[in-house]
């Protein structure tokens, strides 16, 4: 049965078992309540923990104010980042804008997020914000009346519980201080678990093999087809010995003949025939090469008059055709597609010329960085020699590890933590069983087995991602986020000090309007960021 019609099948239940249980009183006779789709679970137990966690009160003060400093640069820098996404989304091609399951960070529901180390990353990031919301209530000296867990289905998180009606009586400054804990205490554990993941974990493994790894091998290409596997070390290509960086510069034959490759998989030597070419790994729609009729899959086997035998031959021809972005013009080219009932690559006839546009406008267009990128033709094309993509093994893991290695501005480190955060998007998180044969423990894990140690390191890694999510988005500064409140008593104290004659109800009045205005900004940005391109 499909997985999402059992979740499916699931939560029904769940709410079906909810409904039934609160109108016959089960749920209030053992401290449970209904609230929407979801069970809350209250227990006086714990709050003797807080207490103790909460006395240093000098500390806790100063931690208060370091948090505040952290979710107001988050506040700007995440509105900031959501305004100037939202001018790039109707560049964005519709097949590319991400679903609302990706929108919402929950384990499951979200493809890119796995079940159960989502579920760990939540209950752990959720209990540490709710704890830190405790800890500065009681620091402030209001009650907490009971903690608890919520549930749908499995354990969704925690929750601390404080005295509402002594919290809207306090000073904004301590309130502030108690909504503020909550995401900074989220941020400071992501970086935590991101050193715990990359400078302890990804920093204590290495290759058990000398050789560039196919890191992918894309279904339907000559090298999926002739059985070579992600995680497979080239050794040779036609008795050639291939080094690190010489895969895409590897002396081919012409397009659509075979090559003899070697390589090492598993503890074992093998050797395949492989149909050699570069192979169209993506095709983006509304570009040239979407309007010329390129696909998937088809090798490409001559551009411009000349013969396409490498990843380096392309990358050249590109660059030597002469473009004009006043007055592009058409270019031939020949593709090969290959046909399943003769087993062979055939040429397109349908297709006889591609005409570039402008690389420099693309990418300024999609809002991405432009540094080092020249006016030259662009086909709006990813490829693959052999329909592979080989890596060295080590430096695979030294972006894990040292991911910020080498950045030297500010656009470098920000591109670096892009690449960092989304490497659940590039399939490394959680970390392929296929590519994590080819390395082993090191160091002070020399002894801990393959999968032990992997589960470890993923767990590093989606506690200190769910975290960092968990962090930024309550940082926004929207009600009925910790940042919104935080936006609304800071405005307050604002328009107060501008306006020291304005009557209290006005002043209020203005304050909830640009705070629920606020509000429902961000609400807009995150859902423009998936109705946009396909409008």
């Amino acid at each position: 049965m499909n997985g999402y019609l059992i979740a499916i099948i699931l939560i029904i239940a769940f709410w079906a078992a909810v409904y039934i249980l609160d109108k016959k009183g089960i749920l209030a006779k053992h401290n449970m309540s209904a609230w929407g789709p979801f069970v809350m679970w209250r227990t006086k137990r714990g709050r003797n923990l807080i207490d103790k966690l909460s006395r240093p009160h000098r500390f806790w003060n100063g931690y208060a104010l370091i948090s505040k400093g952290i979710v107001a640069a988050i506040m700007f820098g995440m509105t900031a980042l959501l305004l100037w996404e939202s001018t790039l989304v109707v560049n964005i091609p519709a097949e590319n804008a991400p679903g609302f399951d990706m929108v919402l960070g929950i384990p499951g529901i979200n493809p890119i997020i796995p079940l159960w180390y989502g579920i760990l990353g939540m209950i752990v990031a959720v209990i540490i914000h709710e704890f830190a919301h405790g800890i500065l209530t009681r620091v402030h000296g209001m009650g907490v009346k009971s903690l608890g867990i919520v549930w749908m289905v499995i354990p969704m998180g925690a929750f601390t519980e404080p005295d509402e009606e002594a919290l809207e009586k306090t000073t904004k400054k301590k309130r502030t201080a108690v909504y503020a804990v909550g995401p900074a205490t989220n941020i400071i554990a992501a970086v935590i678990f991101a050193v715990l993941f990359s400078s302890v974990a990804m920093s204590a493994v290495a290759p058990t093999y000398d050789a560039p790894m196919a890191s992918t091998v894309y279904s339907g290409g000559p090298a999926n087809m002739a059985g070579i596997p992600v995680g497979a070390q080239i050794i040779a290509i036609d008795g050639v010995e291939l080094e690190m960086d010489g895969y895409l510069s590897v002396n081919a034959p012409d397009p659509n003949n075979p090559v003899q490759v070697e390589y090492y998989y598993n503890g074992e030597f093998f050797t395949k025939e492989v149909i050699s070419g570069v192979i169209l790994t993506q095709i983006v729609q509304n570009m040239p090469s979407g309007e010329a009729g390129l696909k998937p899959g088809m090798m490409l086997y001559s551009l411009n008059g000349e013969i396409i035998r490498n990843g380096n031959d392309f990358s050249r021809v590109m660059e030597e055709i002469p473009f004009n972005p006043e007055a592009p013009t058409a270019v031939p080219i020949v593709v090969y597609a290959y046909n399943s009932e003769n087993h062979t690559y055939e040429v397109v006839e349908s297709v006889t010329e591609i005409t570039p546009t402008s690389k420099l406008e693309y990418y300024e267009t999609r809002g991405m960085s432009t540094e080092g990128i020249e006016e030259m033709a662009f086909l709006g094309v990813s490829t693959a020699y052999l329909g592979m993509v080989v890596t060295d093994p080590q430096a695979l893991i030294d972006s894990m590890a040292h991911p910020f290695a080498g950045d030297d501005s500010l656009n470098d480190y920000f591109q670096s933590f892009l690449t960092y955060v989304t490497l659940p998007l590039k399939g490394y998180q959680s970390f392929p069983d296929a590519l994590a044969a080819v390395y082993e423990p090191q160091g002070i894990f020399a002894g801990m087995s393959s999968d032990s140690f992997w589960i470890m390191t993923n767990c590093f890694y989606w506690l200190f991602w769910i975290n960092l999510m968990l962090g930024l988005t309550n940082a926004l500064p929207a009600i009925p986020l910790d940042g919104g409140y935080i936006f609304r008593d800071w405005l307050d104290s604002f328009l107060q000090k501008v306006r020291k004659t304005m009557p209290e109800k006005e002043r209020l009045r203005i304050v909830d309007s640009v705070a629920w205005a606020f509000a429902l900004l961000i609400l807009f940005l995150i859902l423009w960021m998936v109705i946009g391109p396909r409008l």
